[in-house]
């Protein structure tokens, strides 16, 4: 993308995709930056420029940010503007952009975001004008898979033939739930994963590990900066995820219906989006604890607390049930996911999970 801007043969609409958590709003935010900047060098911003400084406060008058938010007449939100103030504390405190934290600053609930019609009239408004400081303006739309469809319907015309000096970047996570005539309109580029290297150095500098600790974590991430900064920072869901797997398999084991239906009644309240990714949580430790029996390290991505409990842990995940731990989980997420009765969902699961673990081998 930097050779783009620097051959000045820039894309009226690009596409940045690949899974969550690889940078790719904060490449977005760069690129712009990039293409704004008075006095770019070796291939980066200056970072002192007015211009920079502009971006550095998330205020250049002539990057525009489409996201999704849960609109309400109740309270006033209409516009993606309406809620600008916590757009700007997710991009100055959560670069890495993770969904979960978008949903709790916004007060989603069990409510989807979405692109509304009301922000693609205004894109098309703002669009009319020429850019304001710079030779160049940019629309950033956030999960654009995330519009509705006479949204997206409406951006059609002007992402295919937008006004001179307009560029359009979409930031996606999953390019197939993408409208196709959006989709068809874009220039091009797949995110793929970050380097162990890269994601090492990132927790070593960001929260001061060492050499080994930043390394085993690194390859636990599998690329995923979100992993990273879950992981390294210790304050994320992954340690809340794994004592209430742990707690579960533990009273599984134990055969205890009573205390399992107080967790499964405790967990409801996480929320639908929240079940969802412990119940993802909960299908990788089941095959890290299968694969953990095969005594091959280099397969393992498990932290060292996930390790310590899968030493004992771990025969009870075998051959025998392994694919039904997974498939009884998965099952568990898309009930979750359909806006079934959590509790219900939960304690149906975590009894089955009761039979499974005592499941002989043959």
């Amino acid at each position: 993308m930097r050779t783009l801007a620097d051959s000045g043969r820039i894309p009226h609409a690009i596409l940045l995709s690949g899974r969550e958590g690889l940078g790719k709003m904060m490449l977005a935010r760069a690129f712009a930056q990039y293409v704004h900047c008075g006095n770019p060098r070796d291939g980066e911003p200056c970072g002192v420029c007015q211009s920079c400084r502009m971006h550095a406060e998330n205020a250049h008058p002539d990057v525009h940010y489409i996201y999704p938010f849960v609109k309400s007449e109740k309270t006033k939100r209409l516009l993606s503007t309406d809620v600008l103030p916590l757009w700007k504390e997710m991009l100055s405190k959560h670069p890495a952009m993770p969904m979960e934290t978008w949903l709790e600053l916004i007060g989603a609930g069990n409510s989807q975001p979405m692109i509304y019609v009301n922000d693609a009239e205004e894109v098309i408004r703002a669009d009319s004008f020429p850019p304001f400081s710079s030779d160049r303006k940019f629309f950033i739309i956030w999960l654009p898979e995330r519009m509705k469809a006479e949204a997206a319907n409406k951006l059609l015309k002007v992402i295919e033939e937008p006004s001179p000096g307009t560029v359009f970047i979409l930031v996606c996570d999953n390019e197939l739930q993408l409208l196709p005539t959006i989709f068809s309109r874009t220039q091009r580029f797949h995110i793929g994963a970050i380097s162990e290297e890269d994601i090492a150095g990132y927790l070593r500098r960001t929260f001061s590990l060492d050499e080994e600790r930043a390394r085993r974590l690194a390859h636990i991430c599998e690329g995923n900066l979100l992993k990273a900064f879950r992981l390294g920072s210790h304050s994320g869901e992954n340690d809340e995820f794994r004592d209430l797997y742990q707690l579960v398999m533990r009273t599984a084991y134990a055969k205890k219906p009573a205390k399992l239906r107080e967790i499964a009644d405790a967990t409801a309240v996480f929320g639908r989006e929240k079940i969802r990714r412990f119940l993802l949580y909960a299908a990788r430790m089941f095959r890290e604890n299968f694969i953990y029996n095969l005594r091959m390290p280099q397969l393992q991505s498990m932290t060292p607390e996930e390790e310590a409990f899968s030493r004992n842990f771990s025969p009870f995940v075998n051959h025998a049930n392994v694919e039904d731990l997974v498939a009884e989980t998965d099952r568990a997420r898309i009930d979750i996911e359909r806006n079934a009765n959590a509790k219900v969902v939960l304690f149906d699961y975590f009894l089955l999970i009761i039979i499974l673990l005592h499941r002989k081998k043959q």
